[in-house]
Formats: C-alpha cells, structure tokens, sequence
C-alpha cells in the first residue's frame, strides 16, 4: 500500500474548469474540444485553448484526456486526423474513444498515443475488457453499474489500467446502451446531445407522478479505502458541465481523502463534517447513494420525488472561490544571479529535481550608482504572468555594475522559458500521415433481402415457423433456459437457419448460464449466434466457437472503418438505427448487411428494476415481468424486467416499421430484413408476419397499426 498511488481525474467543460481542476490537485483532466465530444451542449476547448492547457498541466506534471468518445459518421471520418494531430503533437496524454472505428484510427495514425474504452462501450466485465484491451487499449473506464468485484476481476484477469466514476450525475442506463433521448427526440446521447427524458416525470401504474428513473447522484467519499483497495487505477470525477466552483471542491475533497488513506492506511478513516457538507452543497441532485459498488439496484439510488438539483450553498461557493479559484497554481523556484561589470550576467533558476542556467547581456560600469543586491533581487524576481514564484533568490556582484531594466527583465524572462522547456522536455511525437480504408471480402449470400425473425416466446416462435419465406430465426436465449424441451421440439419440425441470441448484457452473475449455451451450441440446432456486446463476442472466442456470428444493432458500425473491423469478426452485421438512409448508404455492403424492418425498440437497459423501485422485487422464475409508466404526452412505455440476468429493458411506445419506405429498401439489397418480435403475442406476431409476406412478395395489402414510427431511417441524428 506504501508505493500504491492513485490518480485523480477531474472535469473541464471549458478553461477556467480545467484551471480550477490544476489548483486543487486533480492528477490528471479530461476535456472535450469542438468534435467528437460526448458533451456537446458544454462550452468545450478550442484547439489553442487544448495546447495552452497541455503546456500548463505538463508543467505541473499533470495530464489531458481528450474525450473522443461519440460515435462518427462516414462523412466525418476524414476530419478525425487532422483535429487530433496538432494535439497529438503538443503531447495529449491519452484520448477517450467510444467508437471502434476512431480506435482503428487513432492507433495506426498516432502510436504513441494513449487509449482509453470510454464507459460509452459499455464494458461489463472480463471478457469486454479482453476484447477492447485486444484493439490496443491501455485503459478500460468499465460501465458505473459494476460491482466491486467485478472490477477487480477485470483488473487482475487483464492487466489493463481500471478508471472507475466517483462522484456525480448517474445514467439510468447502461451508458452506449441508450436510445432513449434519440429515439424521442433526436438528441442522440452517442452523440453528446442527450436531453435527460430519465430526469423527466412519468405516472406509474397506481396513477402516481413520480421520477421513477431519476438517479440519485454518486458519492462515495467513505467508500475510498475500498476502492483503492480493489484496484482502481483512476479516480474519476464527473462534470463536464459543471461550474468551476463544483470542480474544484469536489477535486479538492477527494485529493484530501485520497492522500490521507494513501499515507496512513491503517488509520481509522473518518470524514471530517464540513467536507460533507461541502460536497452536499454542490449542485448535487436532491440527494446522494454509494452507485452500484456494493448494491446491484435499488429503490434508495432513485430521486423518485424530487427530479432535478437542490442548488447551491452561496457561502460554499465563496469558500471554494477564495481557495481554490481566486490564485493561480505556483511552482516554487530558487535562483543564483551573478552580475559582474565587463561580463555577460548569468541567472540559474533551480527546482528539487533540475535547473537551467542562461546568460545575458554584459553588465557595464556604473557611472553615478551601481545597482545594489536589493534592486538585482527585486528585479529578477518578479516572473511576471509564469507559473513560477522565487522562494530564494542569492545574487552574487561586484557591487559597481549597471544593467537597464530592459536586459535584466529578458535575462528573467529567458531564464523562465528554458526552465519552462526543461520541465516540459521534447516532444518527439510524430504520427502517420495515410490514411486507407481496406473493405474485407464477405460470404456469398444466395440473395439479398432474405426475411429474418428474432424471438422472445416460444408463442412468437410458433407463429414463425409457419412462414416459409422466413429463412432466418433468432431465438432468444432466455427461452432455453425457461423452456428448453419444447423450444428444441418446436425447432425440431421446421427447417430454418437458426441463431441463439444471447443477452443484451452480460454480466458476472451470468456467467452461470454460460455453459449451457455452449452446449446449446454444440447441439447441430444452430447455424449461428447473434451477439449484442463484445462480452459475448470475446466469451464465443474463448471457447473457439466456429459458427456464424451476426451483429446486432448495439454493436455500433457507423463508418467504414467500423464496418472493416466488423467484417473481420462477423459474417453479418446488423446496421444501426441512428443512421438515415442516406447515411447508411455511405457504409452500405449490402450482400452482408441487415436491417431492422419492424420491430419495438429497447429505448435503454438498465441495471436499475422499475418493479424493485415502485412495488417490489418478483424475481420469477419465468424470466420477467412487465410493468407500465405513461409520459407527460400520456405515451405508455412497457418496462420488461428481465429476471434471469437483473436488468431492464424500456421499450418504445410504438414499433419500428419501414413498411412505408419497402420499396426503396428492396432496391437497395440489403442482405437480409429482420422482423424483430419482442411483446407481441401470437395473434399479433401472425398479424406481422403476414402483412410483410405478401408485402414483400408485392401484393397489395393495408397496413393495420394505427401507431408506428420510421425511427430515424428518414431523419437521422444530428
């Protein structure tokens, strides 16, 4: 524990944040520029402004993240090297990315380059963390619902350095997991530009208005010990759109307790209650929880009544003002000046570890008064707007010299900037100028626009089955292991190509079931697997699985680069549902690609249970159950409770269906058209069914919903 250390990670939305964060003893800062930013709605950094802020937290032996964390489009991908060269150049320490494209990117242009998994791709335990540490990622920033466990089993199982949340606003959903604001609204949160609808109100079921979905704010102070004992390597703040005041309190209440463990580990580790009440009194959301480290969910992380922010304490905000904002961080130096007539004058400034020496004009004779050892001290003393203060400062002279004040300021302000490039050093960094993008080749389909169906039930199932044109069939894992015989039965009968779907998110506690898919996949029943999360992804690797392997639409493949890299992986990749159809024609393989045709959208998974938080917890045996919230616009969301693995899916008040964009779509050729069954029952599964049968055969037939939406096939997001 003696050599442990521990880094703290503090935000910045714009400079005087990032200022704020140096002078409370943040280790390191994480910031966003003018792209690629998952805070578009902060006043974020200039270009200028990034450099300036690399030079001052290098001096101070700190370090800039850049947050690169949104997915991009194809139209931006050839802006991405040339914004983060210059940075590059300038010495950026590391850079937070979501999407698996700018990965590929930035480490082929940029080598040296630290690369940080954003919690944006969303990382739930071992085997995503072995995955992403595979694309050439230092450190893993693994989804906030992780326990204590499971973060130490990423952290010894993969070496790969832990940055964990800390402090601040929490996601009711898994981050990069979230369709809720896009979806609703067009306000993507993989863009940056997320609108909050979880903050919103709803009406539950008892007909009560409440913010069921309206996290509690994240401390953990009394938790450090814990911790730091686990392993994290980071600590990380959040508030990329906080006030600097929120910044450098909390920075500084975390750096206090962090060193005080650090020192005396053995200690009774206690808060002291004015830090508390610091911490309370900055724009905090009504109330605080411990997040997810030691409890999986519960009614006590949610706001329930209370929805936004209680304020702020103006006596606190003064406080944090005068200490931490009102001054500018020093770096205390000593210096030896030596000023003889007839020679060149000479200034060492020296810190603990090094120190630079210059020389400066000659000094001449004095005529009339020569300058005393007071006005040489005086004047070369005052470092002007550096970063240095003169703690000492000997001056050696004759006692008859004269300089003018002009060459003693240029021998002071020389002597600074070769301290200055001492404390900096080189920056031999260079990167890779081309840039290429290889298109791999994909299997052969006998035809495009083959008919597929995922299912949940083993009712949905019945009712597909019967559809001849329906060639590919995605079943749902949790049917097996709720009702294994009779699924295998139903199977058994039809001759189909057969995909076992496996969970939306993984986690340790599913790692039970792991074996029976396995066998599952070793049964002849399957051509292939569909998976939704690269845990899934790296398991099927761990166990050389060799069969098919298709994408969903959560593995998010939003430019080419993307699309190469999934090429590698799968034989077929389900394309995402933010793009437009002009944009997912910029990506478009056809032959290997599918498309969501008709289905209810899961707006967010949460580890967080609606039933848990407003009636109580019915973990049964059948898997899930269904609860219902309505909207300030009376919409009726279903809330799926997927007992088996713990988490929730929040589905769209209408489905998906491109019916009325059919035509186009034929003639594009997508590989295959996905029908995707999720709270239909059998009547309604059928209805589907035969609709886009003859519709896609060309017969004419009307369609019978009377609500639906085209997602964002037309619109797209911003």
């Amino acid at each position: 524990m003696k050599n442990q250390t521990v880094e703290l990670l503090a935000p910045a939305g714009d400079y005087a944040c990032f200022m704020a964060a140096i002078n409370a003893g943040a280790d390191a800062v994480y910031l966003g520029g003018t792209k690629f930013g998952a805070r578009a709605y902060a006043n974020n950094f200039s270009q200028d402004e990034i450099a300036e802020a690399l030079r001052v937290a290098h001096l101070f032996h700190r370090k800039i993240y850049l947050t690169v964390n949104t997915l991009v489009k194809e139209s931006e991908m050839p802006e991405l090297v040339p914004y983060i060269a210059p940075l590059y150049e300038a010495g950026l320490d590391g850079v937070i990315v979501q999407d698996i494209g700018v990965l590929k990117v930035l480490r082929e242009h940029f080598p040296a380059l630290a690369l940080h998994a954003s919690t944006q791709m969303t990382v739930t335990g071992v085997y995503g963390a072995q995955f992403v540490k595979s694309l050439g990622v230092c450190r893993v920033v693994p989804a906030r619902e992780l326990s204590l466990d499971e973060i130490r089993d990423i952290k010894e199982e993969t070496g790969l350095e832990v940055e964990c949340f800390i402090h601040g606003a929490m996601c009711y959903a898994y981050s990069g997991q979230c369709l809720f604001s896009s979806i609703l609204g067009g306000r993507s949160g993989n863009r940056g530009r997320c609108a909050g609808p979880c903050r919103l109100p709803y009406t539950d079921e008892n007909k009560k208005q409440l913010y069921p979905l309206s996290l509690k704010d994240m401390y953990t102070l009394p938790m450090i010990p814990k911790l730091i004992e686990v392993g994290i390597d980071s600590f990380k703040i959040e508030g990329r759109m906080k006030k600097p005041e929120y910044v450098a309190g909390v920075t500084a209440v975390y750096r206090k307790y962090i060193d005080q463990y650090l020192s005396a580990p053995d200690r009774k580790f206690q808060i002291a209650k004015d830090d508390e009440l610091l911490l309370r009194g900055l724009y905090i959301r009504s109330d605080l929880c411990h997040g997810y480290y030691e409890a999986h969910n519960g009614k006590n992380m949610i706001t329930i009544k209370e929805p936004g922010y209680g304020g702020s304490q103006p006596e606190i905000l003064e406080q944090v003002q005068k200490k931490y904002l009102d001054k500018k961080p020093a770096i205390l130096v000593k210096g030896k000046a030596l000023i003889y007539s007839g020679k060149p004058a000479v200034l060492t400034l020296y810190t603990d570890t090094l120190s630079v020496t210059v020389e400066g004009d000659a000094a001449g004779e004095a005529i009339n008064r020569p300058l005393t050892k007071d006005e040489i001290s005086d004047r070369l003393s005052k470092l002007g707007d550096t970063f240095f203060v003169m703690d000492a400062l000997e001056v050696d002279t004759d006692n008859c010299s004269f300089m003018t004040v002009k060459a003693l300021n240029t021998l002071r302000r020389n002597a600074c900037l070769a301290l200055e490039h001492a404390i900096l050093g080189e920056k031999p960094k260079s990167h890779v100028l081309a840039q290429t993008v290889k298109k791999s080749k994909q299997p052969d389909y006998p035809k495009n626009n083959l008919l597929a169906a995922s299912v949940s039930t083993r009712e949905q199932l019945a009712e597909v089955l019967l559809f001849d044109n329906v060639s590919i069939v995605y079943l749902d894992s949790d049917l097996f292991l709720r009702e294994k015989s009779a699924t295998q039965a139903l199977m058994q009968k039809y001759k189909k190509q057969y995909f076992l779907a496996l969970p939306h998110i993984l986690r340790k506690r599913s790692y039970a079931y792991l074996e029976q898919y396995q066998i599952l996949l070793k049964s002849g029943l399957f051509t292939g697997v569909l998976v939704r999360n690269f845990e899934t992804f790296q398991w099927l690797k761990s166990i050389d699985y060799s069969g098919q392997i298709a994408s969903d639409y959560t593995i998010y493949a939003w430019n080419n680069v993307s699309l190469e890299l999934c090429a590698e992986w799968f034989d077929r990749v389900t394309l995402p549902l933010e793009l437009n159809r002009k944009e997912l024609l910029t990506i478009l393989d056809s032959a290997w690609s599918e498309l969501l045709l008709y289905g209810r959208i899961p707006l967010m998974y949460s580890a967080n249970c609606l039933q848990k938080t407003l009636k109580t917890c019915k973990n049964k045996a059948d898997g899930q159950t269904v609860y219902h919230l309505t909207d300030r616009y009376q919409n009726t969301f279903l809330v799926v409770s997927d007992c088996l693995h713990c988490y929730n899916i929040l589905y769209n008040t209408v489905p998906l269906s491109l019916h009325g964009q059919l035509e186009n779509i034929q003639k594009t050729g997508f590989g295959v058209l996905r029908l995707a069954f999720t709270l239909e029952d059998g009547r309604q599964t059928k209805e589907v069914l035969t609709f886009y049968d003859k519709k896609l055969q060309g017969a004419a037939v009307d369609f019978t919903w009377k609500d639906f939406t085209n997602g964002h096939y037309k619109r797209g997001v911003e």
